[in-house]
Order: structure tokens, then sequence, then C-alpha cells
């Protein structure tokens, strides 16, 4: 992934992807219609024309000379890698803005301070909102920390960043490389897996998680739910738990929580994220909000626009 510029105005059109490591660019599809993104996402504000969407159509060649690469990137309007996967491991590093992560019935909303890793040759999509600027790195198969076949949260601090920076000088020695490249490595640890959820895709708890991702200021209640798929509390409480991990009122606030995580890195107004999600007051929303996160709404988005 990286900084993308529109060549065209046309419905589909060509986008050069350009690695500001080292200046690599190279075609790739973007479809600027919603409806036409894969899969389901949380809310992005008000439809737009000037999302791009950006189909991959190919794995990534790896530097055969590199244990680690990629680069700084920007977003100057909202942006959304469909599905794709990579030779190498993935790191994202949200320096500032919101950036968020998809993979299978999973997806973690990324902000400063928290990045994802992501094995190689693992499927997922990525979306990040407009302003935000993030580090995209790659690391070779077989080095480095092995967290596991699927993605793990890790912590993202301000040393991780401006090492990797400091890594991307080409002119440096081996020996000089191989030294910061075991700090780096060693700075790379799971980190906190708030923000992170399922969405199961299928069955009847999929019915509910797709009509509450379109609408998360739904009001009706778990037993309205019930009532309306034609089964019980008990057993929809039962599905929930084994589909999600958590209960249907965890679900529902975690869901709610990353839908205004999403529009205030956008820099939507408080008291609109409360009435957009279904609260109905600001206080209810602020004070459900601290609690989920430990920080209030105004503390969050200072940090994510940082």
């Amino acid at each position: 992934m990286g900084s993308t510029s529109c060549r065209t105005c046309s419905a589909w059109a060509a986008v050069t992807v350009t690695w500001t490591d080292d200046g690599r660019s190279r075609d790739v599809d973007v479809r600027r219609t919603k409806s036409e993104v894969d899969g389901d996402w949380l809310r992005w504000g008000v439809p737009s024309s000037d999302e791009l969407v950006v189909s991959e159509h190919e794995l990534d060649d790896e530097p055969e000379d590199l244990v680690l690469w990629g680069g700084a990137s920007s977003a100057d309007q909202p942006v959304t890698w469909e599905t794709h996967a990579h030779r190498s491991n993935e790191i994202l590093f949200p320096r500032s803005g919101i950036v968020v992560v998809r993979s299978g019935a999973q997806m973690w909303t990324l902000l400063p301070g928290r990045g994802l890793w992501i094995p190689a040759l693992h499927r997922h999509s990525v979306r990040v909102a407009a302003g935000a600027q993030f580090l995209t790195v790659y690391c070779a198969v077989g080095q480095g920390p092995s967290l596991g076949d699927h993605p793990v949260a890790v912590h993202g601090t301000p040393l991780l960043y401006e090492l990797f920076l400091h890594l991307s000088a080409r002119e440096m020695s081996d020996d000089a490389r191989r030294r910061a490249e075991r700090v780096f490595f060693d700075l790379v640890v799971p980190g906190d897996e708030r923000g992170a959820m399922k969405i199961p895709d299928s069955g009847p708890v999929g019915r509910i998680a797709r009509d509450l991702l379109s609408h998360p200021e739904d009001p009706r209640s778990f037993g309205d739910w019930a009532n309306e798929i034609g089964v019980s509390t008990s057993t929809l409480a039962r599905r929930f738990k084994v589909d999600t991990g958590v209960s249907f009122g965890q679900w529902r606030v975690l869901l709610r929580m990353n839908v205004a995580m999403s529009l205030l890195g956008q820099g939507v107004a408080v008291a609109d994220v409360a009435e957009q999600i279904g609260y109905s007051t600001p206080s209810s929303f602020v004070a459900a909000f601290k609690q989920s996160t430990g920080v209030t709404p105004m503390a969050f988005r200072k940090n994510a626009d940082r």
C-alpha cells in the first residue's frame, strides 16, 4: 500500500500507487463506487466520489537484499485496499488518523500507538481515512518475531517509527543495519487488542451483524432480534457467544465504539457521533466511550490527530 493519486475521472480508473522507500510505482485498478467494495465495513461518513478503492491483483516481489522494507504513506482521501495478501509478513502502524483492517470475520480499528502484525499470505483488506498517515513495514519470512498464523495487535511506539525510517537509509553498513533490525524486532511485541472484534457473515448472528453494521443506531433489543429471527433468546444468546466470543450487549457496544472512533477520526462533532450510533444524549455517549476506551472522545481525537 502507499499514497495514491487518481489520473483520470472515469468511474473505473487507473491509479498509481507509489512506495516511498525506493520510489517504485505500478498501476492498479480503482473502483470509485462504494457498493462495489467487497465485504461490509464500518460507516465512513457520507458516501463520496472522492473515495478510492484499490484492487491489487498480484503478490508483491520481495527485495533480495533486505530483511525489512516499506515506507511512510499518507492518504489525501479515503482509500480502501480490497482483499489481498503479501508474500512477506506485514506490520501496519498508524502515525495519525484511523486505519481499519478486515480479515475474515475479524476487524481491527487501529490508531496511533496500536499497530497490527499480518502474517505472510494472510488475506486482508485495509481502509484508511482521509488525512491518515501510516507506516507499512514488510518483513521477510523467517526473519524477526513469530507472532503466529493470524493477525496480532502490536505496540506502535514513536521509537519504532523512527527506527524504521532510520533503516530506510540505503547507505547504511551491513553491520549497522543488522544491529538496528535486531532492536526493531525486539520492539515488536503483542499489544492492546481493544478495538478488535469478530463480525460473523452467516447464520442468524451474521444477519444481526450486517444490519447493525449498516445501522449501529438501531435501538432494537436482544428480545426483538430473537422474535424477528424466530428463535428463543436463550438459543440466540448461545449462538452469539459462540460466533463472536461476547454477549450481544458487549458486541453492540464494541461495534458502536468502533464506528465512533472512525467518525471522530474524521472530525465529526461529538454530539453528531452520539446521534449516529444510537445514544440519546452526548453525555451518555461520552460516558460509554470513556468506559470502553479509557479516554474521552475529545482526548481520543487529539491522540488520533497528533
